[in-house]
């Protein structure tokens, strides 16, 4: 009646498992499983949403101060045995733009917004939540891009989502902005991004996610200027991951024993 898996074959999968009522996918994204025409109108899908978060948090709190602190710059330096003082300010009062405020998102604006950062938030119904200064819709994207000093990436890969850090929203950003992704990579374009860092319009950028992975050794992307190429650990704990998804996994079962609707379940019709 359950299946608690990453991926698996879904062709025919009323005829294989005709008692199969639902599937816990131990990711948070489940674009490999789209479009989801194959699944049984009685079979419902729930993700790991939310086993992410503090770890995610953190990372991006570091990585916005990495940015804030032009760590990219020094590393660089370091590497070429060159010695440079780069200065930052204080980060109160510069503006973080979340681009997808999940769980991921919105625990990272909560840990930036903590330190006096302004907080704008994207998503999309565009509700207001707390401890966010400003929440709009997707398609208001373009309006809130050139106030952003740093922009946190954490969107799924949906027909909604693909690419939609493009070339042309890319150029309406500040000059200068960091950018850090830790959704999916098709959620940006890349080869845009490789020629705003070399041009110096994206001062800095830190990224989490490639396709495909692991990033490929003659990908552009490793010798790109200021820009730190992260092997997926932002949101991944060694330690604790698979007990908090069994914790989720049993939570969920406790509710289908008792008739309750299940915990994180995926909307097929969205795509997350």
């Amino acid at each position: 009646e359950v299946l608690v898996c990453w991926d698996f074959p879904t062709e025919n999968l009323a005829e294989i498992a005709p008692n199969l009522r639902w599937i816990h996918i131990t990711g948070a994204g489940v674009e490999h499983l789209c479009p989801m025409d194959w699944l049984p109108n009685n079979v419902s899908v729930v993700n790991n949403r939310g086993v992410h978060s503090a770890k995610s948090g953190e990372f991006g709190l570091m990585s916005v101060l990495m940015l804030h602190t032009h760590m990219p710059q020094i590393i660089a330096n370091q590497n070429n045995n060159h010695w440079e003082s780069l200065y930052s300010t204080p980060i109160k009062g510069k503006t973080l733009l979340v681009i997808g405020v999940g769980n991921i998102g919105y625990s990272v604006a909560k840990k930036c917004k903590a330190l006096g950062m302004n907080v704008i938030g994207v998503s999309r119904h565009g509700k207001t939540l707390e401890e966010v200064d400003e929440m709009v819709s997707t398609d208001q994207l373009d309006e809130v891009l050139p106030k952003a000093d740093y922009i946190f990436m954490a969107t799924p890969n949906t027909t909604e989502t693909n690419n939609l850090l493009d070339k042309r929203r890319q150029s309406l950003m500040k000059p200068g902005v960091g950018i850090v992704n830790v959704g999916r990579a098709a959620t940006m374009d890349y080869v845009a991004l490789v020629d705003n860092l070399n041009s110096g319009h994206i001062g800095a950028a830190i990224i989490d996610v490639f396709d495909p992975e692991p990033l490929p050794k003659n990908s552009p992307l490793w010798s790109t200027p200021n820009l730190m190429v992260m092997p997926h650990i932002s949101a991944d704990d060694g330690d604790t991951y698979i007990l908090m998804t069994l914790e989720l996994v049993f939570m969920n079962m406790r509710r289908y024993l008792a008739n309750q609707e299940l915990n994180n379940l995926v909307r097929p019709d969205l795509g997350y």
